[in-house]
C-alpha cells in the first residue's frame, strides 16, 4: 500500500518513480543552493545526510509527487527538529570541534573526509552519547576510541 493506505503501487509506477529521482534529487539540490547560498558540497551533504533523502528514494515514497520548493520545506523542518533535539551546551560543541579537528591531524584525512566518515557511521552522536566519560581522557585515548567506533560500525 501507499504512504496513506490508500493506492497499491504498482511495478510500472515503482519503476517511473526511480527514473524520476535523479531529477527531483537535482532540482532539490538547485533550491537548497538558491535558498541557502552555501556551496555544491555543504548542499550535495545537506541533502544526502536526511531522512528526507532515505524516503524520497525509498521503497513505499509518496514524496516524489511534491515539488522541488515542499521538499525543501519538509527537509528545514527536518533539520530544524534535529537541532532541537541535540541542543548540545559549548562544552559538547567545544569536544566536537576538538574531536573533529585532532581526527584530522590523526588520519591525514581533510576535514570534508572526516566529516564524511563521522556521518556516515554515526561517530558525532556517539561522542555526544559518552562526552561525560571521554571529556576527561587523553587525546590519543579519544582518537583511538573514535577508531575503535568506526571499526565496530564496519562490521
Amino acid at each position: 500500500m501507499g504512504k496513506f493506505g490508500l493506492f497499491k503501487i504498482t511495478k510500472m509506477e515503482k519503476h517511473v518513480e526511480q527514473l524520476m529521482l535523479p531529477y527531483k534529487i537535482q532540482q532539490l539540490l538547485g533550491v537548497i543552493l538558491e535558498k541557502r547560498n552555501i556551496g555544491v558540497k555543504d548542499a550535495i551533504s545537506f541533502l544526502y545526510d536526511s531522512k528526507l533523502y532515505k524516503e524520497l528514494s525509498g521503497d513505499d515514497s509518496y514524496l516524489w509527487g511534491l515539488s522541488p520548493y515542499n521538499l525543501y520545506d519538509q527537509l528545514i523542518q527536518e533539520k530544524a527538529e534535529a537541532l532541537d533535539r541535540i541542543n548540545l551546551s559549548m562544552p559538547i560543541l567545544l569536544f566536537l570541534a576538538f574531536c573533529i579537528e585532532n581526527y584530522k591531524k590523526h588520519t591525514n584525512f581533510s576535514s570534508e573526509k572526516v566529516l564524511e566518515l563521522f556521518n556516515l557511521y554515526g561517530v558525532i552522536d556517539y561522542l555526544v552519547e559518552v562526552y561525560e566519560m571521554l571529556h576527561t581522557q587523553g587525546e590519543g585515548y579519544i582518537m583511538e576510541e573514535i577508531d575503535r567506533f568506526i571499526e565496530n560500525r564496519k562490521k
